[in-house]
């Protein structure tokens, strides 16, 4: 292409959306600037009103487009576009047959057409489609045809659409067109209709937005008018060029007079400035030379510096808050402990030279309605171990009487020593049953050991030592302590510690759930 063609700026494609050939169903969203006839004809569809229909419109105006994509709104639809070069009303009767219903087609046309009545008569949903679109036959040919077959046609319960061009629209004979209830045109394009068209193909293969530049629109609406095959063939051709040879953007560069002028006149205000605003004349002062400088001491001040962003964005702003509430030790700052006068033993405060002297204690009256909160037994018991507590507490000079006195009152047996004394003060620990939370989904989804280690938990208690269920399951001891306590965090086992083996059983739950799914027999 020449130079003078705008360039498009477009970005990576996949391919070249632009293609000559028209629409098929299911790409609906592509087609541009035939909103309100698809919609009429959705509405004819789905409210199953039969209409006879012409579509008009010039060659490339996007007619074949607009008949497969509307064809999405039903489940059945034909579209002929093949003229038949020999009995032309039957064998279009015969498609349409073969079409709707199936191959099983009637030799008799009158059956044929009967049977295309009851079925659409008797379908659900929305009506069936049935356009002819044969653009390539001579118009005045056309009309003989469709005058056979516009009685059937009329017959069926169905939107039957006739495509012409205006060439053929022209050679119709004026009673033949009064027959259709719509004849709806086809305009071509505007010029934003002609942008999104562009814009829409562009986005359909490449993931980058885009926005066609102004002058590539306008040169593409003056060289087709609105045309939508033109526009998809000049279009294919300026894409293909592009990609092949691309071209850098042109701006508009300055207009050199004006340039020039807004300089000067920068410069002429620039020396006004100067002018008015004279320079200071320099003077040197050498008796404030002579002086000394002030020695500034600036306070030091923490520097903020902002937090970090990220996971430890808390962690930092909580380190600052305790370094300012709490700030790190400082010898040459924290104030120094007071020292001690000379001369002075530090002691004396707290040892009498006195031989009568004693620890004063404070005792604290009871009063007697505090008393009548407890029972008189319990004051029995302090009775008791105060006695026992003065006897012992009294000053004895035989340390062996006074520690024969204290077994007789812990009421340990003779005869023993050291060792069998501590032992005895051992007290055997029972251990308790623990348990958590039942998880069903666990008790449904078990592997086929873990149901065994469940129904042997449900008759008697196990420990993964268990030979006899090892060998049973030909598993090892770690193996059968892993599946248990899988179990036992899902609730379905608990475990209780007896001595060094835990010993694992059956959950009330567990064997609750079991009984309602009735895998179990609930025992009375």
């Amino acid at each position: 292409m020449s130079e003078d063609v705008p360039i498009l700026g477009i970005p990576a494609l996949r391919e070249n959306p632009f293609k000559a050939r028209p629409l098929e169903r299911g790409q609906s969203k592509m087609l541009i600037g035939r909103d309100e006839i698809s919609a009429r004809w959705t509405r004819f569809l789905k409210a199953r009103t039969a209409r006879m229909v012409l579509l008009i419109g010039e060659s490339g105006s996007g007619r074949s487009s607009l008949m497969r994509c509307v064809s999405e709104e039903t489940s059945k639809s034909v579209h002929l576009d093949m003229f038949p070069t020999s009995e032309h009303a039957h064998k279009i009767l015969h498609e349409i047959f073969v079409s709707l219903i199936g191959f099983d087609v009637p030799s008799s046309t009158q059956e044929m057409v009967s049977r295309l009545v009851s079925v659409t008569e008797s379908s659900e949903g929305p009506i069936p489609l049935i356009s002819l679109d044969f653009s390539n036959v001579d118009g005045k040919h056309l009309s003989e045809v469709l005058s056979t077959l516009t009685a059937p046609l009329e017959r069926l319960n169905a939107l039957v659409v006739v495509v012409l061009s205006t060439e053929q629209r022209a050679q119709w004979p004026t009673a033949l067109v009064n027959r259709f209830d719509h004849d709806d045109v086809i305009h071509p394009l505007d010029i934003a209709h002609v942008k999104e068209l562009c814009q829409t193909r562009i986005a359909s293969a490449s993931k980058i937005s885009w926005e066609m530049p102004q002058l590539a629109l306008e040169y593409v609406f003056e060289k087709t008018s609105g045309s939508p095959s033109k526009v998809m063939r000049l279009m294919r051709d300026m894409v293909d060029e592009e990609r092949a040879n691309p071209r850098e953007m042109k701006y508009d560069e300055p207009n050199l007079d004006i340039a020039h002028t807004v300089f000067e006149e920068e410069q002429f205000t620039q020396e006004e400035n100067e002018e008015e605003d004279p320079e200071p004349v320099f003077d040197l002062d050498l008796e404030e030379l002579a002086k000394e400088p002030d020695i500034m001491v600036a306070e030091s001040s923490p520097q903020s510096f902002p937090l970090p962003m990220g996971t430890f964005r808390s962690l930092a702003a909580r380190n600052r808050v305790n370094k300012q509430e709490a700030p790190p030790f400082d010898k040459n700052v924290a104030k120094k402990p007071a020292r001690e006068p000379e001369g002075v033993d530090a002691n004396q405060l707290w040892i009498s030279n006195s031989p009568e002297a004693m620890l004063v204690q404070e005792n604290q009256d009871v009063e007697e309605d505090d008393l009548e909160d407890f029972p008189a037994e319990d004051f029995q018991d302090y009775a008791e171990v105060q006695a026992l507590t003065e006897n012992v507490s009294q000053p004895v000079d035989d340390v062996e009487g006074l520690f024969t006195q204290l077994l007789d009152a812990l009421n340990v047996p003779e005869g023993l020593g050291l060792a069998e004394l501590l032992a005895a003060m051992r007290r055997p620990t029972i251990g308790q049953k623990e348990s958590n939370p039942l998880d069903v989904h666990t008790l449904r989804n078990l592997s086929k050991s873990e149901a065994v280690l469940v129904e042997v938990a449900s008759s008697r208690e196990f420990s993964p030592s268990d030979n006899r269920l090892r060998d049973r399951l030909n598993v090892g001891r770690p193996r059968m302590s892993q599946m248990s306590n899988r179990l036992y965090r899902a609730g379905i086992l608990s475990v209780q510690q007896k001595g060094r083996t835990r010993m694992f059983k059956l959950t009330n739950d567990a064997r609750a759930q079991l009984i309602a799914w009735g895998m179990m027999e609930a025992v009375l």
